[in-house]
């Protein structure tokens, strides 16, 4: 009883460090995220920063010299000499509407107003306003001012130029830029952009409702005037709490000097996501902690049943070994069957492949038993020829007429030909055919097919056209069987269209990349759409009862399958009627004689 004791205190206590080491993994996760995600934030702020600071370097860098060139310029020396208030108006809205300056004044040498891109302008405070400008000018310096409207409107910055004639000074050119333009630029960026002057003061921002308060950029707790800005540094970043349309917001602060204008850009960065962030990260800690802690419990407690199943496993073990052993004797017997199955398939299989070799045989001989009749009759007729012939030679030689007996020995000798030439095809049909196939022309195949039918096709009342193929045209099959199929689909077609006779068109063609195709059609009445499914299958037949096996077009569709081709039921053009089967095959090279 002690030892399980021992063993569950043990598994507290590894359970507990567990749970403190998790604790400190995810406090440890949470710190690094927050680190890691800040470090991201301030790579994009400070290359946001770079870009705003820019914007606004750029705007102004435009109109720097816009009035030391206007200053050059003949016409403007003239006026500022000859004080002429129209032709002063005139220049300046010209030069305004071609640079978009938001204005531009020409002033005399004592400041007063001559003329101004706004025809409105008069000598007012504005002159006044920019008296900083205007004495940096007469120094013969650029003179620089940032002008700061009421309250809600954008700021301007004024540049001023000495206009310079017979060594001194007759005038000053003054443009002045609205940094609404800076502002529209940096509308685009959803977090908030701003420019301080020397002051703190909000001179330009992407917030109009921040315009003219006061912000110190440093890490000390001041108070962003109706703002309430809260700075904090975490881990080397100084984040800002301001407010925003959904409440108060953490935003990441970068900040840069501008030397030249003695101005601030800043770029507040959505930073809020990061304690999210951080605390997501923690919580994924404490579930992978309580996961581990988890398993090491259920290891822990396996370990304190495994003695006790160790009995109990051995026996299963001696059990399971016991039923492998019968199983194993099992498999055994059941193998040994299966090999003698597979024997016995194979023996099956050669006997079915014999079968059908056999059955190949038997419908050809079928074939030249109905075709029986009409080659007794075409044997029959030369025979009677080439008796009366010998009978009309034997008398022409009794009377001594030899050139007339010659020419009838000659009809003989072409009747007897005419009978070896038909007994060599029936022959060479008849005989059994190999597997192996070869390069056959088709031409031959189908005019021997043709012979052998001519005695039918003669006896009725059907035309055959046969558009002779191209004498080097050959597919891969075996020349016997070929003539077996074509047989086969002639007959078919001349028992559609029956005694009345019709029409039957044999052609072959290149179709297809390497494929031939051969069709025969006939105008017979057709093949119905129930019969078009079952046209292959074994013993089935369209025809009377003693007409045939119904084995043609299974025997068929198998020798074509065999030579890598495909017989196929067509569909007939619309409007025609009667059958159309066509059988593809891989095309072959015929190569020359000699």
């Amino acid at each position: 009883m002690n030892n399980p004791l021992r063993t569950r205190r043990a598994v507290a206590g590894v359970v507990a460090a567990c749970l403190l080491a998790g604790a400190l993994v995810a406090w440890v996760t949470a710190r690094v995220s927050e680190r890691l995600m800040l470090d991201e934030i301030g790579l994009r702020a400070a290359a946001s920063l770079d870009l705003q600071a820019a914007t606004l370097e750029s705007l102004l860098d435009k109109y720097r010299i816009l009035p030391p060139i206007l200053s050059r310029r003949p016409d403007v020396v003239e006026l500022s000499r000859t004080r002429d208030r129209e032709t002063a108006h005139r220049i300046a809205a010209t030069a305004a509407g071609m640079t978009g300056a938001e204005e531009i004044r020409f002033l005399a040498e004592d400041g007063s107003l001559i003329g101004s891109s706004d025809i409105d302008a008069v000598g007012n405070a504005f002159d006044t306003e920019i008296r900083e400008a205007v004495e940096q000018a007469r120094e013969g310096r650029l003179g620089r001012q940032l002008l700061i409207t009421h309250a809600g409107r954008p700021a301007s910055y004024i540049f001023a130029s000495a206009v310079r004639a017979d060594g001194g000074i007759v005038g000053v050119v003054a443009a002045r830029v609205d940094l609404a333009r800076v502002e529209q630029a940096w509308a685009l960026s959803r977090d908030p952009v701003l420019a301080l002057d020397e002051a703190g003061g909000i001179i330009a921002t992407n917030r109009p409702q921040w315009r003219g308060l006061e912000l110190s950029l440093g890490d000390t707790r001041s108070e962003l005037e109706g703002l309430h800005a809260r700075p904090e540094r975490r881990g080397g970043h100084l984040l800002v709490s301001l407010p925003s349309e959904t409440g108060r917001r953490l935003y990441l602060q970068a900040a840069k000097k501008l030397p030249v204008l003695d101005w601030s850009v800043a770029v507040f960065f959505d930073a809020s996501s990061v304690t999210r962030q951080a605390a997501t990260a923690a919580l994924i800690a404490i579930l992978a902690t309580l996961i581990v802690t988890g398993l090491v419990w259920i290891v822990l407690e396996r370990r304190l049943r495994l003695q006790a199943r160790l009995r109990g496993e051995r026996a299963a073990a001696l059990r399971l070994e016991r039923r492998v052993r019968d199983r194993t004797r099992d498999l055994r017997r059941a193998n040994q069957r299966l090999g003698e199955e597979v024997r016995e398939r194979e023996t099956a299989e050669r006997e079915l492949r014999r079968t059908q070799d056999e059955l190949v045989q038997t419908a050809k001989l079928a074939t030249l038993g109905q075709m029986s009749a009409a080659l007794s009759h075409e044997f029959n007729q030369p025979l009677a020829v080439i008796r009366s012939q010998a009978d009309n030679a034997g008398l022409l030689v009794q009377r001594g007429r030899c050139e007339e007996a010659g020419e009838s020995l000659r009809k003989i000798t072409a009747m007897v030909e005419r009978m070896a030439t038909i007994s060599r095809t029936l022959k060479g049909f008849a005989r059994k055919s190999g597997t192996q196939t070869r390069t056959v022309p088709v031409g031959p195949v189908i005019d021997e097919t043709l012979m052998l039918l001519s005695p039918r096709i003669k006896g009725g009342q059907t035309a055959i056209s046969f558009e002779r193929p191209p004498r080097d045209l050959a597919v891969r099959a075996d020349s016997v069987l070929l003539e077996q199929v074509m047989m086969n689909l002639i007959v078919n077609a001349l028992d559609a269209v029956g005694e009345e006779g019709g029409t039957i068109r044999v052609t072959t063609v290149r179709e297809e990349p390497g494929m031939v195709v051969i069709r025969v059609a006939d105008d017979g009445p057709g093949i119905d759409a129930a019969t078009r499914g079952r046209i292959f299958d074994p013993f089935f037949t369209t025809k009377e009862v003693g007409a045939g096996l119904g084995l043609g077009l299974s025997i068929a569709d198998k020798i074509i399958r065999d030579f890598g081709g495909q017989l196929a039921l067509e569909d007939m053009p619309v409007g025609e009627r009667g059958t159309i089967f066509a059988v593809r095959l891989p095309e072959a090279e015929l190569v020359a004689a000699g």
